[in-house]
C-alpha cells in the first residue's frame, strides 16, 4: 500500500491448584436446618368459645411428623450415603480442574519446538558485529532437514544474520524468508544440525479459546533463560489493540490479539502461547504490548497468523490492496490548510488527502488533494487506523469499494477498484 503518513483428558482425583480454587464451585450440599423441618403453626381464628378437637389432633399429628422428619434428616446427614454424594460432587468439580501433570505434559510436548533467536548486526565501516537483540521463535513445519520458524518481525528487524539455538543447545544460522511489520510476523528457515530431534509444534485453534482458559508462554525470557515457561489464563479473546508499526506516534493498525496474564517480555516475544493440550494458539508479541502493564500481555492468534505465515513462506511478502493516497488525520490538519480547503474547524473526523499517486485507484476514482475521506464501504473513517482496517480487513486486491468524502464542505461519493500494493 502506498498510503504514506507523515478429546478429552482423564480426570484425576487430585486437589485443585491453589490459584484455581476461585474458579471452582466448592459449595457442599446443604441440608435443611432444624428450624426448617419444624412445621409451621397454623393460625386459628376462634369463632366460638366451644372447644374444637380437630385442630388439636392435626397439630399433634403434624408435630409427630415434624419430629420424625427432623431425626431422619440428622441420620442422613451423618450417613455413609450422604458422604458418598458429597464426594461425588467434589469429583465432578475436579473433572474440570487443570492439574500440574497436565501443564508439565503440555510443556514437555511443545518446548522442543520453541527456539531462541539472536539478532546479529554488523557495523557499516568495520567487520565488527554484535548481538542487537534476542527473542524466540516457533518451529511450525519440518521438511527433510529444513525447519521453518515463525517469529516476530521486531525480533529479526535489521538483522544481518540470525542465529537459532535449539532446545538441546545446538546453534545454527537461519535465513529470513519474509517479513510483515504490520502483523509483527516473520518467517525463517534453518538447516537442522545432525543428530537433532525436533518436531513441528501442534497447531491449535485460537477461535475456540475462552476467557479463563489456562495457557502457557514458552520462550527465552530476557534473552538468557532458554525454554522458560510462564503460566496464566486467557484474559480476553478477539481483542483489538492499536499498534504503531513505525514508531511515529500514530496508530497504524488495529491488531487482533489474545489477551493473557502470562508474562510476555522482549525475550520470549516470538515464542509460543500454548493451551493445556500443548497446541499452539498464539505467537507472543512484546511489540504489540509496548505500553507494558503488569499482568497484561498480548499474543497474535494462530488463526490470524497462519495465512500471513503461508504468504511469507511462499512469496516473501504479504499481498495487500492499495488506494494510492497520502493522508493525514483531519484532527491534525493545521488551521491555514483547513481554510485553504474549506474544512470546518469543528470537524475532527476523517482523513485528509495530502497527495495522490499518479495512475492509482484514487486518481482514477476522481479523488483530489484536499478531499476528506469519511467512509469506505460500511466503515466510518475517523482516523488513519480506520482507513487501514477498511483496506486490509474489509477488502482485498481487485475489490470495488465505495468511498464517501467531503470537498469544501460538500458531500461526494465515488468508487475505486483496488490494486496490489507495490
Amino acid at each position: 500500500m502506498n498510503e504514506e503518513r507523515h478429546h478429552e483428558y482423564e480426570p484425576q482425583d487430585v486437589e485443585p491448584l491453589e490459584h484455581e480454587a476461585d474458579t471452582m464451585n466448592d459449595e457442599k450440599p446443604t441440608y435443611p436446618s432444624r428450624s426448617e423441618w419444624r412445621p409451621k403453626q397454623e393460625e386459628h381464628v376462634r369463632h366460638k368459645p366451644r372447644m374444637n378437637l380437630k385442630p388439636l389432633l392435626l397439630g399433634g399429628v403434624g408435630g409427630f411428623l415434624g419430629a420424625a422428619l427432623f431425626f431422619l434428616a440428622m441420620m442422613l446427614w451423618d450417613s455413609p450415603t450422604s458422604r458418598f454424594v458429597t464426594n461425588e460432587l467434589i469429583r465432578t468439580e475436579q473433572a474440570v480442574t487443570v492439574t500440574e501433570s497436565d501443564i508439565t505434559g503440555a510443556v514437555t510436548g511443545a518446548k522442543t519446538s520453541v527456539v531462541s533467536i539472536t539478532n546479529i548486526q554488523r557495523a557499516f565501516t568495520s567487520e565488527s558485529q554484535w548481538e542487537a537483540g534476542a527473542g524466540s521463535g516457533v518451529i511450525y513445519k519440518v521438511e527433510g532437514d529444513t525447519a521453518y520458524i515463525v517469529t516476530n518481525f521486531h525480533v529479526i528487524e535489521e538483522a544481518d544474520e540470525i542465529n537459532v539455538a535449539f532446545s538441546d543447545g545446538q546453534v545454527a544460522s537461519a535465513t529470513i524468508l519474509g517479513e510483515d511489520p504490520l502483523n509483527d510476523l516473520a518467517v525463517a528457515s534453518v538447516e537442522l544440525p545432525a543428530n537433532i530431534d525436533v518436531a513441528p509444534i501442534t497447531l491449535g485453534d485460537s477461535t475456540v479459546l475462552q476467557a479463563g482458559e489456562t495457557v502457557m508462554a514458552i520462550g527465552n525470557p530476557l534473552g538468557v533463560f532458554s525454554n522458560s515457561v510462564t503460566r496464566g489464563i486467557v484474559s480476553g479473546v478477539e481483542r483489538t489493540v492499536p499498534v504503531d508499526t513505525n514508531s511515529d506516534g500514530l496508530m497504524d493498525y488495529n491488531a487482533e490479539v489474545i489477551q493473557t496474564d502470562a508474562a510476555i517480555n522482549p525475550g520470549n516475544s516470538g515464542g509460543a502461547l500454548i493451551n493445556i493440550r500443548g497446541e499452539l494458539v498464539g505467537i507472543n508479541s512484546m511489540k504489540i504490548a509496548e505500553a507494558s502493564v503488569e499482568g497484561v500481555g498480548f499474543s497474535i492468534p494462530v488463526n490470524v497468523a497462519l495465512p500471513v505465515i503461508d504468504m511469507l513462506e511462499r512469496d516473501g511478502k504479504v499481498t495487500r490492496p492499495q488506494l494510492g493516497v497520502t493522508i493525514q488525520e483531519v484532527i491534525a490538519v493545521p488551521g491555514n490548510v483547513r481554510e485553504e480547503y474549506g474544512i470546518s474547524f469543528d470537524n475532527e473526523d476523517g482523513v485528509f488527502v495530502e497527495a495522490i499517486t499518479p495512475g492509482s485507484p484514487a486518481e482514477e476514482a476522481g479523488l483530489r488533494v484536499g478531499d476528506v475521506i469519511i467512509k469506505i464501504g460500511d466503515r466510518d473513517i475517523k482516523r488513519y487506523v480506520d482507513l487501514r482496517d477498511a483496506l486490509y480487513r474489509d477488502a482485498t486486491v481487485g475489490d470495488n469499494i465505495t468511498i464517501e468524502y467531503t470537498r469544501r464542505g460538500k458531500a461526494g461519493e465515488t468508487e475505486a477498484t483496488l490494486t496490489e500494493a507495490t
